[in-house]
């Protein structure tokens, strides 16, 4: 895969580990303060709301800046910010709308940090090998957040709560050093190709005008230029219905199913292989099966497990179905955005990737809430209504994801076609030279024979 995509996802794996970090002890943290549903699910409300708030504007400034070093300063923001986090605890002056406040902040951070990541790996990753490039990462980032960060951090907080936070801090300082050393020529936000108006850059200039009309450019791209508008609606029906359910999967898990909050890490550490199966397992199964078939499958297995997981006798049992429901969503988010990076061009990637995760995660909060509402009045409710309306969008949407993944399929076999066809001069001038030393020589043998 190349120095450079070895070097960005190092710097992914050490930021990853932080975050599995974070998402087992801000919620302990959460349930530690209170036991209400809908405030330990309004934490889930705040992590998300940053994408509503921010994300477009964060769109045109990772198409505006270095992408790298937008990386590294929003990874030193989110240790900072845990740091602080961490010494309220320790002097007792920690409240819930002071966890809050700390989530809202990371989150902000890691808005700019995903989107200028995801921005600049189409430019790291060789022609044809998105969806190798994405499953690595995938992987890598189950394997640090799953089965690393989040057993590491429950064990920590039941020592200290303060303890996880602390060492979440120092895996974001860790992962800005290593960005520190990738150049400038994957960093920068690739110049629009000439003639072309949909890989037009950004408009220039700081004006609030400029920035409007850049987030424009954006939005006018992915409801008009692409096939990507029918998706929106499909992300934003799935991505709430998990997220009701991520909402209030620590009540599920302590409450519900009765795991001490010492092993709420190791239970979700469970998906992890399923992640981790499925991120080493999904090239294979997209070349043999294809992405549309791919993304149908893999959605309806996670509609059955959400109902499996809500259902369940007992935790063992719920440890298994959120297995499943770990590989069919990362499989299929690996495919969904190696499809919408396929399809965008590198001008525009921080901004048409801000209104897809916009759309997609920004509308999750709500899901959060309408979660935490529904676990008031009983707690299973939530992941079998979850399972329900991720059957109820797929059959909605299926003609939509079909005309993305046949876009992303013609667009990926263009990208291949032309890297083939750049490589070929080469051996060909390689073969001359070879073919013309060999007649050289061939006379100078003749000459002294």
């Amino acid at each position: 895969m190349g120095r450079d995509f070895n070097r960005f996802w190092v710097g992914s794996l050490a930021s990853n580990l932080g975050d599995g970090m974070m998402l087992v002890a801000l919620p302990l943290v959460a349930a530690m303060l209170t036991n209400d549903p809908l405030l330990v699910a309004g934490l889930t409300a705040v992590r998300f709301l940053p994408w509503l708030l921010v994300g477009l504007f964060a769109g045109v400034v990772v198409d505006r800046v270095d992408r790298g070093r937008l990386m590294v300063l929003t990874n030193l923001g989110r240790g900072g910010a845990l740091v602080a986090l961490a010494l309220l605890i320790v002097t007792g002056h920690a409240s819930i709308w002071v966890l809050y406040a700390v989530m809202f902040t990371v989150m902000v951070c890691e808005v700019f940090y995903d989107l200028a990541g995801r921005a600049m790996l189409p430019d790291i990753a060789p022609a044809g090998a998105i969806d190798r490039a994405n499953s690595r990462l995938v992987g890598g980032q189950t394997v640090t957040q799953q089965f690393a960060g989040g057993p590491v951090a429950g064990f920590l907080f039941a020592v200290a709560a303060f303890l996880p936070l602390a060492v979440n801090a120092g895996a974001y300082v860790l992962g800005a050093l290593v960005l520190l050393g990738l150049p400038l020529a994957v960093r920068r936000p690739a110049k629009p190709a000439e003639g072309d108006p949909r890989a037009s850059g950004p408009a220039g200039g700081g004006s609030v005008r400029s920035v409007l009309a850049d987030v424009r450019q954006g939005v006018v791209f992915v409801f008009r230029g692409s096939s990507l508008g029918p998706v929106m609606a499909f992300n934003v029906a799935v991505n709430m219905a998990f997220m009701a359910q991520s909402g209030v999967l620590v009540l599920l898990v302590q409450e519900h199913f009765g795991v001490p909050a010492a092993l709420y890490g190791v239970f979700l550490g469970s998906s992890a292989v399923g992640a981790l199966l499925g991120a080493s397992t999904v090239s294979a199964i997209v070349a043999r099966l294809g992405r549309f078939r791919t993304e149908t499958a893999l959605f309806t297995l996670a509609g059955l497990s959400c109902l499996a997981f809500g259902l369940s006798p007992n935790a063992y049992v719920a440890a298994a179905a959120w297995t499943l429901i770990a590989f069919a969503m990362t499989s299929s988010n690996v495919v969904m955005i190696s499809a919408i990076q396929l399809i965008v061009p590198g001008a525009q990637m921080g901004r048409v990737m801000s209104c897809v995760q916009v759309f997609g995660a920004g509308f999750a909060p709500f899901g959060a809430v309408l979660g935490g509402l529904l676990g008031r009045v009983e707690l299973y409710y939530v992941p079998v209504a979850t399972g329900l309306v991720m059957f109820v969008a797929l059959a909605l949407s299926a003609r939509a994801l079909r005309r993305l993944t046949v876009q992303a399929d013609g667009a990926e076999a263009a990208q291949v076609a032309e890297a083939e066809q750049a490589a070929a001069p080469a051996e060909h001038g390689e073969g001359e030279q070879d073919r013309g030393g060999r007649a050289d020589q061939g006379e100078r043998e003749q000459g002294i024979g």
